[in-house]
């Protein structure tokens, strides 16, 4: 090889030498996908206070008329005007429970279950007359 030729050899190597592409950078971790929170079912938005005996509401010791005007607030509060149906008054353990069932103007039935248990031992008879 003549030394025209051997120049150009080594200067194209140089070259193409220079533009060889670089090794890359180590790769930078994806960041970590955003966990979204799990979705609340709708039952779950559901009030149940009252529903049973275990959500029943607890009624004030200190309320009037044996609480049956605190038991008519608090339903008429949730549901709006309505007729007693039916209910009763029953223990499980050592707890009182006044159970009221209820119908709506449009019809709905509902049942409602109140811990009377503080309301029912405050009770005294009425003095004699």
């Amino acid at each position: 090889m003549d030394t025209k030729r051997w120049m150009v050899a080594v200067g194209a190597t140089a070259i193409l030498g220079g533009c060889a592409a670089k090794p890359a950078p180590a790769p930078v971790p994806a960041p970590a996908p955003v966990t979204q929170p799990a979705a609340t079912p709708a039952a779950a938005l559901v009030d149940h206070t009252g529903d049973s005996i275990e959500t029943a509401v607890t009624v004030p010791a200190d309320a009037v008329n044996g609480g049956w005007n605190f038991t008519n607030d608090w339903i008429f509060d949730r549901i709006g005007k309505f007729r007693r149906t039916g209910g009763g008054t029953g223990m499980a353990g050592q707890r009182r429970y006044n159970v009221v069932e209820v119908e709506t103007p449009k019809g709905d039935h509902y049942k409602f279950f109140f811990d009377i248990t503080d309301n029912w031992n405050r009770w005294t008879p009425p003095p004699p007359q």
